[in-house]
């Protein structure tokens, strides 16, 4: 086999070496018979993975719509249980005593408008009098339940105003009780109370949910006009409240058409037209434009119309169909409702979309930039992981003291800048600790500099382990050290400056190999205290000034103490003796 491919190479050489220009016409013939080929198989592949990228899309929109869903029924489920739950309390032995603003609403039950105001940012219960609610069927005045009711719609409201999990979708939360009032987040502006309990009314959200409309008690979905003037459309969700056997009301939670028109746009691919139909091909949102009310998906997409019936999707589950004009429709249901994504592109989308990946001269391309690319990740990966190991050391150089391995003045600044933002905008308390080494300069001059530089590295030490993790001990220069301590009053900074001249007074730090002899080395500090906003301290200098100024005299009152205010102190029996070897 050998000879012969051998024989049949050596042939094609000399026939290229006598006629080369009939070589290369063959040769740019055969690479191009070759090239169609490629790009015949290059566009079948593209379209699968161009469909299987469609279908990718449609799985995660639905997932994101199925979420958005899932999190509305689950906080309606939510609001209903929490309502069942305060009514049983209200209604037995243990009820919770009406106080004056429920006094006050209950004493207002029968004017034609009256409210039960609710805590700042949570929604606010309206209601109507017995004139008001004539006509409307849904609701029926009953006074011996009513204080009972505005104390759990009242203490539902905190729930309604919660904020939606997508930002993308808007949405409305409410809870009306057959009694004629409602709580709803948005706030619904007063003077349309009436108009929205005869809107729930006219679209029977009471009625169906009736024991028997609605005897399991389960979800129920519809289209809403908004009846705010905007002509938006709400696909709405609405469950039943019940004491035992007895109706009390329904919780709704409504999403707008228009945000799932533009969650739709924003998530669809291009050349691709998404639709979100319920069971009977009504369109409750698509991704090209605003969605009509009561329109249908067969006028949206004529073409799909006697090839594919929402029954029959719905039926289905999910799948693609191929319909007559080469265009294809994807569909999926949304979980366990009556909703399903409804995607659909042409024959000329699909084919467009394939044949712009497929280019020889762009594949081409693309493949000597991934070789050049892959070998230059090489080597920037490792000069990247040098670097960023000296950048790392450079930086822990920059950000630490290099003896005793705490914040330098550099970064207890940067930090004191963001506690102090936080300490404003939160209203909370900040403190600061100046600490100095007493006699520091005895120590060295006894046991030698290495000595005192094994002190400094104890203090810092059993800073770390005395201080909170939220707190910033910091070095800011020879023998002095500082310690800011967020969300700390000064009596709180106080006893932690006490803690740490204790537990300093009574550790023994072992001197240097060249002052052995020397013993062990014991020290005490001083230790100066001050406050946020106390005596003008509104910066990070001030603040240092008036702990620096405290230190000093706790220094003059004979050191070894902790001073937290300007009182002059009064030398104390335990004030630091002069360091001296101990055996």
């Amino acid at each position: 086999m050998r000879p012969r491919l051998s024989a049949l190479l050596d042939h094609l050489w000399e026939q290229a070496v006598r006629t080369p220009q009939r070589f290369v016409v063959l040769s740019f013939a055969a690479a191009a018979v070759l090239l169609l080929v490629i790009s015949a198989h290059g566009l079948v592949v593209l379209r699968d993975h161009e469909v299987q990228t469609l279908q990718q899309t449609q799985q995660l929109q639905v997932a994101g719509i199925s979420s958005v869903l899932n999190v509305e029924t689950e906080r309606l489920r939510s609001v209903r249980n929490f309502a069942q739950h305060l009514i049983r309390l209200q209604m037995g032995p243990h009820a919770v005593e009406a106080d004056p603003p429920l006094q006050a609403a209950y004493a207002h039950r029968n004017d034609d408008l009256w409210q039960l105001p609710a805590p700042e940012g949570d929604a606010v219960l309206l209601g109507v009098g017995p004139r008001m609610l004539e006509g409307m069927d849904s609701f029926y005045r009953r006074d011996e339940d009513l204080l009972p009711g505005l104390y759990v719609a009242r203490g539902i409201s905190h729930l309604l105003s919660a904020e939606p999990v997508n930002p993308l979708v808007t949405r409305k939360l409410m809870y009306v009780s057959s009694n004629g009032f409602f709580v709803a987040y948005p706030p619904v502006p007063p003077a349309r109370t009436a108009a929205v309990l005869r809107r729930v009314d006219d679209a029977g959200f009471l009625r169906e949910h009736l024991p028997h409309n609605n005897p399991d008690r389960t979800l129920r979905w519809q289209m809403m006009p908004a009846g705010d003037g905007s002509g938006d459309v709400y696909l709405t969700v609405s469950l039943p409240v019940y004491l035992h056997a007895q109706f009390r009301g329904v919780a709704i939670s409504g999403i707008s058409q228009r945000s799932l028109d533009a969650y739709l746009t924003n998530t669809t691919r291009k050349g691709v037209r998404s639709f979100l139909i319920d069971i009977d091909g009504r369109l409750v949102g698509a991704s090209t434009r605003d969605v009509r009310s009561v329109e249908k998906f067969a006028a949206a997409v004529p073409s799909a119309s006697g090839e594919a019936t929402p029954h029959e999707m719905f039926r289905r589950g999910s799948g693609t169909l191929h319909l007559a004009d080469g265009s294809r429709l994807m569909f999926q249901r949304i979980g366990s409702t009556n909703l399903m994504l409804v995607d659909y592109f042409s024959a000329t989308d699909l084919l467009l979309r394939t044949a712009s990946h497929l280019s020889v001269v762009l594949a081409a391309s693309a493949l000597s930039l991934a070789v050049l690319l892959w070998v230059t990740l090489q080597g920037f990966r490792k000069l990247f992981s040098h670097y960023q190991a000296r950048g790392e050391a450079l930086r822990e150089l920059a950000e630490t003291d290099a003896l005793t391995g705490l914040a330098n003045r550099r970064v207890f600044e940067a930090r004191f800048a963001v506690e102090h933002s936080h300490s404003l905008r939160e209203k909370t308390p900040m403190s600061m600790l100046m600490i100095d080494i007493d006699r520091f300069k005895r120590i060295n001059d006894n046991w030698g500099h290495a000595s005192g530089d094994r002190v400094l590295k104890t203090l810092a030490d059993v800073m770390r382990a005395t201080v909170r993790a939220i707190d910033v001990p910091a070095r800011i220069g020879g023998e002095e050290f500082a310690v800011l301590l967020p969300r700390t009053s000064i009596e709180e900074a106080t006893q932690t400056a006490e803690r740490l001249r204790k537990i300093l007074g009574q550790t023994v730090c072992g001197p240097a190999a060249d002052a052995a002899d020397m013993g062990d080395i014991r020290f005490t500090v001083s230790i100066g205290v001050s406050d946020l906003g106390a005596d003008g301290t509104d910066n990070l200098d001030t603040m240092l000034m008036v702990a620096d100024r405290r230190l000093y005299a706790a220094k003059n009152a004979g050191r070894n103490r902790v001073v937290s205010d300007d009182r002059v102190p009064e030398p104390a029996g335990d004030s630091a003796p002069a360091p001296a070897p101990t055996a």
